[in-house]
């Protein structure tokens, strides 16, 4: 728990000096800081620190890591090692993140490559290799060392991405990584794996202290470099929970992370294929934005910032319920391979249903939040 409450206090205090260092060189300026408002959206020229909140989680990492190499008691020392092997490992992906956060300039196959770097060097460093799928047929092909070393890699890389693909809201991806490092450490915990919960609680620590200036107010945001190091933490975190642990079914990980895997693949589905655009560029109609613009109706008609600012917050808690749907069922059903391939079919099914009803304006009245008395919208006239 030391380690932890470190986390959360060098992290919160990291944060705290990106935002001054911000807002002043915002007033320098002449111009108003982006960062004293959540806008539903970033603004396209928001760049530098007001996207730097995840220098904030890294430091927390970091110096937390650093403090347990002093510590005697057991584990200390093999927990610090790991972490920060982790921590170097995710070094490339996180240094293109903070690049594009500063410059914008980056293109999409760079930071693709680096999440590939990062991948493989945690591969070669913590022995973090796909060994097991659990099903028959493509077990044999994960046996060969190089479809291992590149699956792990694909796999890996993919939950990077889909964390920065979710990263649109305050609180969203922050909320989101919490909810499924908690599920890691609680199944961690269950097979006995001390090196495992401490990674995992140790960076629930690190985005506690980021999420308390980031929720509900979005004084920071976690930027590309932040989004990238939380979802490289948890892609590594569950390829060693599998590879280290045989009574884990190699598809926990799946039903764990079913909402960004979920978000990822659809997003690639409805950009390449629907579209026929290129699957990596950004856009507005992720679920997040749905929800945003068709569930949280309160205060619509208010175009103040402090309105725009409660909309915001009021989003991430819809993204949160549907982790969680993923989440629970994987924490309980960790060890049956079966249920959680029936639990992942189910929960795409459901995201897709859902993705469905809010595009075409046929929510159910209970999904929507609005001032009480208030009447929901008619759906557009079909023409």
């Amino acid at each position: 728990m030391t380690y932890i409450f470190a986390a959360i206090v060098v992290s919160f205090l990291v944060t705290l000096i990106v935002i001054r260092v911000h807002l002043a060189r915002s007033h320098t300026r002449g111009h108003v800081a982006e960062g004293r408002r959540a806008e539903w959206i970033r603004e396209s020229s928001l760049r530098g620190l007001g996207r730097a909140g995840g220098i904030g989680v890294a430091m927390g990492l970091l110096l937390s890591l650093l403090a347990r190499l002093l510590d005697d008691a057991p584990y200390a020392m093999a927990s610090a090692r790991m972490g920060l092997m982790l921590l170097a490992s995710a070094a490339p992906v996180f240094a293109a993140g903070l690049i594009e956060d500063f410059t914008q300039r980056l293109s999409i196959a760079v930071r693709l490559v680096a999440a590939f770097v990062s991948a493989a060097l945690a591969g070669w460093l913590l022995e973090a290799w796909i060994v097991r799928l659990d099903v028959p047929v493509l077990d044999a092909a994960i046996a060969l060392p190089l479809v291992s070393v590149l699956f792990t890699c694909l796999l890996v890389a993919g939950i990077t991405n889909a964390f920065n693909i979710i990263d649109g809201f305050n609180g969203l991806a922050g909320g989101v990584a919490s909810l499924i490092l908690v599920g890691i450490a609680y199944v961690a915990f269950k097979v006995g794996d001390v090196l495992i919960v401490a990674a995992a609680l140790t960076a629930v620590g690190a985005i506690a202290g980021f999420m308390l200036l980031n929720f509900p107010r979005g004084l920071v945001y976690l930027g590309d470099g932040g989004a990238y190091l939380l979802g490289f933490w948890i892609g590594v975190l569950l390829v060693l929970l599998v590879g280290r642990n045989p009574e884990v079914s190699a598809w926990f990980p799946v039903l764990l992370c079913s909402y960004p895997v979920c978000e990822l693949l659809f997003s690639i589905y409805r950009r390449a294929i629907v579209r026929r655009a290129h699957p990596g560029l950004p856009d507005v109609a992720h679920l997040h934005h749905l929800i945003y613009k068709r569930l949280v109706r309160w205060l619509v008609a208010n175009n103040l910032p402090s309105p725009r600012t409660q909309r915001n917050a009021l989003t991430a808690p819809y993204l949160w319920i549907i982790t969680s749907i993923g989440v629970a069922p994987a924490v309980v059903f960790w060890q049956a391979t079966a249920v959680l391939q029936i639990g992942c079919a189910l929960f795409a099914v459901a995201y897709i249903y859902s993705y469905a009803r809010i595009v075409k304006f046929r929510v159910p009245h209970w999904w929507v939040l609005r001032k009480p008395h208030q009447r929901p919208p008619h759906p557009p006239e079909q023409h």
